[in-house]
């Protein structure tokens, strides 16, 4: 990476962590600092240790999707769930989501991953993130509107077909680069080198239908686990919504995860989402941000306390004994 390809992409990133911060402060305005702090404060604390149990949950599904992943008996379970969890928090809570670098390194750690194939599984776990949201759509907007809309149909077949972009992509990328990187000198042959293991990498993937699958499933499983924890924490603080209701609004807010505009935690565009959809679906724009605003914050909160015991569990005997191939 060049010094320019650096300056432009850290221009980006502080860009959109402008952005995002314009978006918490308009959420801020809009619910009232004191709302979110009453919501946050009076929450009913057996409600808050059931979201927590589900959460748990939830975490132990994403454990066990990052084990499908990759090939068999290369990471057990119990171990693929503090690796995921400690991944997760370094994503959420570093700055401008360089925590996401953390899964390939603890994969490469501690099952002997190369590089190149845990950049793959952490680029697959994304797109099954998004094609379960396509699902999960789907689901919410028949149950909302009705079958028959014809672009929610096309929204919902772009995001289940995602994860097939990948090996599609990287397939390109990799003729791409030897025809035009390739020929010119060393460092184009490295690049073309770094491309062609990616490729391979998502082919080796791919070559695990069954598996695959199975991640797949476990994907929806978890979306689903993370919308019982939303609801959970919204009954906690008092409203008690239709569960249709809150996946209704959950989707598209989550959607805004893949917008790169978040300095930390992705506070600001989540909650812009969910105080715009939430207010669509008729909730009162105050109760919309305030509620997601706090929700949020319980969630990271969530995050950090599993991610925090998963990274001290890591260098534990018991798992600092995991040996690369093991």
């Amino acid at each position: 990476m060049t010094g320019r390809t650096v300056r432009h992409f850290g221009i980006g990133r502080a860009l959109g962590a402008l952005i995002g911060l314009a978006f918490l402060v308009a959420v801020l305005v809009i619910a009232g600092p004191s709302r979110v702090w009453n919501l946050l404060t009076r929450i009913d604390p057996l409600q808050l240790a059931g979201a927590a149990v589900l959460y748990l949950a939830v975490a132990s599904l994403r454990g066990l999707r990052l084990a499908l992943l990759l090939e068999r008996g290369r990471l057990p379970t119990a171990t693929a769930v503090p690796v995921s969890m400690a991944a997760q928090g370094a994503a959420l809570l570093l700055p401008a989501r360089l925590g996401e670098l953390a899964l390939p390194a603890l994969l490469q750690r501690l099952a002997g991953v190369d590089l190149a194939s845990g950049l793959v599984v952490l680029v697959a776990s994304r797109l099954l993130d998004v094609a379960a949201l396509g699902v999960w759509s789907g689901l919410a907007a028949a149950a909302v509107w009705g079958v028959a809309r014809p672009l929610t149909l096309l929204v919902v077949a772009a995001l289940v077909l995602s994860p097939v972009a990948l090996p599609l992509a990287l397939a390109a990328a990799d003729r791409c680069a030897t025809r035009l990187l390739a020929p010119r000198g060393v460092r184009g042959r490295r690049w073309a080198r770094r491309v062609r293991r990616l490729a391979r990498a998502a082919a080796a993937v791919r070559r695990r239908p069954a598996r695959l699958a199975a991640a797949a499933a476990v994907s929806i499983a978890l979306w689903g686990g993370i919308w019982l924890v939303t609801w959970r924490l919204l009954v906690a603080m008092g409203h008690h919504w239709p569960l249709r209701t809150v996946v209704a609004g959950s989707v598209p807010a989550s959607l805004t995860n893949l917008l790169p505009i978040s300095a930390l935690g992705n506070l600001g565009p989540l909650e812009a989402g969910w105080t715009a959809a939430f207010t669509a679906l008729g909730i009162p724009v105050e109760t919309a941000a305030a509620t997601g605003l706090a929700s949020h914050l319980w969630t990271l909160l969530f995050v950090g306390v599993t991610a925090a015991l998963s990274w001290w569990a890591l260098g534990a005997p018991v798992l600092a004994g995991t040996r690369p191939g093991r």
